[in-house]
C-alpha cells in the first residue's frame, strides 16, 4: 500500500470502507461544508448560551489591566499605572506587567464599537469575543486533522472538542486560557503549512503564523516555546528527506527572509503592543519569561481528597486531572488513535504525529521538571486538548474503518453516542458550569465534590448575589447592609457594575466561611473554592444558608442570614473574660441556627475549660484542631487544652499542649499567664 499524501486520509484502506469513500454523500467536499456548518452552528450555541454567564477575579484584573495598557498608548506613553494599582477599587497586581495584552485589545476594541464600555453589559461583550475565538480554535483543531485524515476526521476532532465540557465550558468566559488556546493551536496548524510547503513556502502562509505566534506570545509569553518547536520540526523535515535539503538550500535566501520575518516580526508584533516589553524589550522579555514560569502566589488546592500547597503540586496533578475530567469517549478513542500510529505508522504523516505530540507532552513535562506554579485543575494545559482530540478522531476512524459490515459500524457509531451522551446531558443540566465536569474515573461530580476544586473561577456568585439582591430586597434597605464574603472583590465590583444604585448601601466584610462568626454582618456569600475536603463533607453548606447555588445538587456558593449573632457575641464575651455568659450565649446559638461551625470549638473550648468543664474543653478543642484552622483559633484550642487539662492535674500533657499555643503567638499574655499557673501549681503538687 502506497502512503498517503499530508492532505488525504492516512488512513489504512480496506475494501469495506470503499463502499464510504465513494458514496457522494460521504464525499470529502460535503465534509468539508458539513464541517464548516458544523462550526458555524458551535459559534450559534456558545453565543446563546454564553450570553451573561457569570465572570471571575482574574478577567475582572486584566480588564483593567488592558485598560492600562491601551490608557498608555492613547497617553502618548504618559500613563504607567500598566504598572500596577496596589490599591483602590480599580487596583490590579504588578504582577500583570509580565501578561500581554492580545485579548484584551479586541475585547476593549469590541466594547468601544459597541458603546458598552463600562456598562452592565462589558463583559457580556468580552465574553462574547472570547466565545468566537474559542470556537475558531475548535476549527482549527478540525483544519490539522484534515491534514491528516481528511474532512470527516476534522469534524470529528471538531465536534470531540466541542462536546467536552471541561474544555468547551472555558470558552463561555475564560479570557486567558481560551485565547493562548487560540493563539497555539493556529499556530501549530500554520507551522504544519508551513513545513508542507517546503521549499515554496508562500507569503500569504508566512505571515499567517507571524500574527498566530503574535498572539500566542502576546496573551502568554511562554508561546515563545512555539518558535523552538517550529524550528525542531524543520529540522527535522530537512534531516529525513535528502531531496528536500537540496532545494531548501537552493532557495536559502528566500527562505531565511521569511524565517526571519516569522521570528522576527511576531516579536516586533509583541514588543509594539506590550509596553512593558516596549520599555526595555529584552532584559524585560527575559524577566517576564522567568517570573511566569515560578508564579509567586500560593493558594491552598483540594487534590485527591487532600489539600495541598499550589507552589509543590504532585508530578501527577496535571495528567491525573485531564484523566478524570476528559470524557472517557476522548480518553479511549485517543488510546486507540495511539495505537494506530505505533503500529500502522506506514500509513500516517509521523512528521504532523510528531509535532502534535510533542506540542502537547512537552509542555506538562518542562513544567513539571521546573516545578513550575499552577493552579486549580488543568486550565493552565488546555492549549493541548485540541491535539488529544486530533489523535482520539484517527482513533474513532480507525475503528470504524475497521468494522467490515454494516452493522459493526452502526454498533460503533452508537457506541460514540453512548459515550457522549452523558457530557453532553451533564453540560445543559448544570449550564454555565460544564467546566466543572468529571467522568466516571473520577466517580462522577457528587464524589469529585469532596476530593478536587470544583468552582474554582467562582463564576456561581453572580446567581447568589442575584439572588440576594432580588429577594432580600437589600436596594431598599434603610441601613447599612454588611455582607460577608470570601470572594469580597468579585462581589463589590459585580454589584458596582449590575446594581450601581445599592453601592452606598452595602459593605463587604472579607471573611473566610470558617471564621464567619468572628465578624459583624447581616448575611454573608460564601463560595466553597479552597475549603478543605473535610469541611466540605461535614460542614458546607452551613445551617444558617438561605440560599445555595449548585451544580449537580451540590452547594457550591451559598447564601446565609443571621441577624441575632449570638455567636459574635459568645465570641466578645471570651475576649472580655465573661465565660459563664460565652457558654450560654453559645447554647443559644446553636439551639437557634443549628449552626456546629467547629471554627467556634477553639473559643468554645476556652470558656469550657475557664469554667472547668474539662472533658468538654478538651472534646471541643481537638475538634478544632483536626481541621486545622486559621492561627487563632489553633492558639484559643491549645490555651484551652492547657487549662483543661492542669485542671485533671495532667500536667505534662497540659504543658506540651501550651508550648504549642506559644510557638502560634510568641509572648502573648494569655499563654505566658496559664504557663505561670500551671508551673506553680504542679510545683506544689510535688
Amino acid at each position: 500500500m502506497l502512503k498517503k499524501s499530508p492532505a488525504q486520509p492516512a488512513l489504512e484502506t480496506t475494501n469495506a470502507a470503499a463502499p464510504d469513500q465513494g458514496n457522494a454523500i460521504f464525499s470529502e467536499r460535503n465534509m468539508k461544508l458539513v464541517f464548516f456548518i458544523s462550526v458555524g452552528l458551535m459559534l450559534l450555541i456558545t453565543l446563546f448560551s454564553g450570553y451573561n454567564v457569570g465572570y471571575h477575579q482574574d478577567e475582572i484584573d486584566m480588564n483593567l489591566y488592558g485598560k492600562a495598557n491601551a490608557a498608555f498608548y492613547t497617553s502618548g506613553g504618559k500613563d504607567t499605572t500598566y504598572l500596577g494599582r496596589p490599591t483602590g477599587f480599580y487596583s490590579f497586581d504588578s504582577l500583570l506587567r509580565y501578561y500581554g495584552c492580545g485579548f484584551e485589545y479586541l475585547a476593549i476594541g469590541a466594547n468601544k464599537v459597541c458603546g458598552t464600555s463600562d456598562s452592565k453589559q462589558e463583559f457580556n461583550v468580552r465574553h462574547s469575543v472570547n466565545q468566537i475565538l474559542g470556537v475558531l480554535a475548535i476549527m482549527f483543531t478540525g483544519l490539522i486533522a484534515r491534514r491528516l485524515m481528511g474532512w470527516r476526521a476534522a469534524l470529528l476532532a471538531a465536534w470531540l472538542a466541542f462536546f467536552s465540557p471541561s474544555f468547551s465550558g472555558q470558552i463561555l468566559f475564560n479570557t486567558k486560557d481560551i485565547p493562548f488556546c487560540l493563539g497555539y493551536v493556529a499556530s501549530l496548524y500554520y507551522i504544519i503549512c508551513f513545513l508542507e510547503e517546503l521549499p515554496n513556502i508562500t507569503w500569504k502562509t508566512t505571515i499567517k503564523l507571524m500574527f498566530a505566534l503574535a498572539f500566542a506570545i502576546d496573551i502568554r509569553i511562554g508561546g515563545v516555546i512555539l518558535i523552538v518547536f517550529a524550528g525542531l520540526f524543520n529540522v527535522i523535515y530537512l534531516v529525513t528527506d535528502s531531496s528536500l535539503r537540496k532545494l531548501v538550500w537552493q532557495n536559502r535566501l528566500k527562505l531565511s527572509i521569511k524565517y526571519a520575518v516569522v521570528i522576527l516580526g511576531s516579536f516586533v508584533l509583541v514588543t509594539l503592543s506590550w509596553p512593558y516589553l516596549l520599555s526595555n524589550p529584552i532584559p524585560n522579555l527575559l524577566r517576564a519569561l522567568t517570573v511566569i514560569q515560578k508564579y509567586p502566589m500560593r493558594i491552598s488546592i483540594n487534590f485527591s481528597g487532600e489539600t495541598i500547597d499550589s507552589l509543590s503540586l504532585p508530578n501527577e496533578y496535571i495528567p491525573k486531572l485531564m484523566l478524570l475530567t476528559a470524557p472517557i469517549g476522548v480518553l479511549l478513542f485517543l488510546a486507540v488513535g495511539l495505537i494506530y500510529c505505533v503500529r500502522k505508522y506506514k500509513f500516517v504523516n509521523l512528521k504532523i504525529i510528531g509535532l502534535l505530540l510533542f506540542a502537547s507532552i512537552f509542555p506538562v513535562v518542562y513544567a513539571l521538571a521546573k516545578n513550575a506554579t499552577l493552579y486549580t485543575g488543568w486550565r493552565h494545559f488546555l492549549f493541548i486538548y485540541p491535539s488529544i482530540c486530533i489523535i482520539a478522531a484517527l482513533g474513532i476512524l480507525t475503528v470504524y474503518q475497521l468494522a467490515s459490515k454494516l452493522p459493526y459500524k452502526i454498533a460503533i457509531v452508537s457506541l460514540c453516542a453512548l459515550l457522549f451522551i452523558k457530557p453532553v446531558i451533564w453540560s445543559v443540566k448544570n449550564h454555565p458550569y460544564e467546566y466543572c465536569y468529571f467522568n466516571e474515573l473520577s466517580g462522577g461530580f457528587n464524589k469529585a465534590y469532596y476530593n478536587y476544586d470544583n468552582d474554582y473561577w467562582q463564576i456561581s456568585m453572580k446567581n447568589a448575589m442575584d439572588w440576594l439582591m432580588q429577594k432580600e430586597q437589600v436596594a431598599q434597605s434603610k441601613d447599612t447592609v454588611t455582607i460577608a464574603t470570601n470572594i469580597p472583590r468579585i462581589l463589590e465590583y459585580y454589584l458596582t457594575i449590575q446594581y450601581p444604585e445599592a453601592v452606598h448601601k452595602i459593605k463587604f466584610v472579607n471573611v473566610g466561611c470558617t471564621s464567619r462568626n468572628l465578624d459583624n454582618w447581616k448575611y454573608a456569600v460564601f463560595n466553597n473554592f479552597m475549603l478543605k475536603p473535610l469541611y466540605l463533607e461535614n460542614w458546607f453548606p452551613p445551617r444558617t444558608t438561605c440560599y445555595s447555588e449548585k451544580i449537580d445538587g451540590l452547594p457550591v456558593t451559598v447564601v446565609l442570614k443571621d441577624t441575632n449573632r449570638y455567636d459574635l457575641k459568645a465570641i466578645n464575651a471570651v475576649s472580655l473574660g465573661n465565660f459563664k455568659a460565652a457558654d450560654s450565649l453559645y447554647a443559644v446559638f446553636t439551639a437557634t441556627t443549628h449552626d456546629n461551625n467547629p471554627a467556634l470549638d477553639g473559643n468554645l473550648a476556652l470558656a469550657k475549660a475557664f469554667l472547668n468543664q474539662n472533658d468538654s474543653a478538651i472534646a471541643y478543642a481537638n475538634r478544632a484542631l483536626e481541621y486545622r484552622f486559621s492561627d487563632g483559633v489553633n492558639y484559643n484550642s491549645y490555651c484551652a487544652l492547657g487549662i483543661a487539662y492542669a485542671n485533671k492535674q495532667q500536667f505534662t500533657q497540659s504543658m506540651e499542649a501550651l508550648k504549642e499555643a506559644a510557638n502560634i503567638f510568641p509572648g502573648d499574655q494569655l499563654c505566658n499567664d496559664i504557663m505561670k499557673q500551671v508551673v506553680s501549681i504542679s510545683q506544689a503538687k510535688h
